[in-house]
């Protein structure tokens, strides 16, 4: 029996900038339809690898490829995946790309400068302080995805309903067209 690959949802942005969010949201607008799910999250991604990666350019740049290579995984036994990272990598998203059938990438775009004011989890004003090193936007620059099949503006009025609109309305058009 051949079991056919599943969708990546790779969604990636700064630190800040409402991945997770989205990606909870994603999994459960999707969980009623895909017979497997699952909903990787790079903090946690990190729990469970613990101590495997650092946080330097070279350390997160692994860590990246290491997701991706589990994403693919998963896809490929067709569970389909939504994976809220940071991995803002070409290298990462040209491997992801290349190698996963059905990489959907999700941009979640927001302006530093807003994620600077938003900073709930006091990353970059820690890091403007000296207090935190590594920091992806600050001390390690960020690649944003050459190529995103969805972009999401995140720093207006947008809502995580309409994240979700534009995000469904992709997968809808892209599932028809793969079938």
């Amino acid at each position: 029996m051949t079991v056919k690959t599943a969708p990546v949802f790779w969604i990636t942005g700064l630190s800040g900038s409402g991945k997770t969010t989205i990606a909870q949201a994603l999994t459960n607008a999707l969980s009623p339809h895909v017979a497997n799910i699952v909903l990787l999250d790079g903090d946690h991604l990190r729990e469970v690898f613990s101590g495997l990666f650092g946080h330097d350019r070279s350390e997160r740049l692994r860590a990246s490829q290491c997701y991706g290579r589990l994403c693919k995984m998963l896809s490929d036994q067709g569970i389909t995946v939504v994976c809220s990272t940071i991995s803002l990598f070409h290298d990462t998203q040209a491997w992801n790309r290349s190698h996963i059938p059905e990489y959907i990438e999700v941009y979640v775009k927001v302006p530093l400068e807003v994620l600077e004011a938003r900073d709930s989890k006091q990353i970059y004003s820690r890091a403007r302080a000296g207090e935190l090193r590594d920091v992806i936007g600050i001390d390690i620059p960020a690649e944003e995805p050459l190529n995103p099949d969805i972009v999401i503006e995140n720093h207006g009025d947008n809502t995580v309903a309409d994240a979700m609109q534009t995000i469904m309305q992709f997968y809808h058009r892209y599932a028809a067209n793969t079938i």
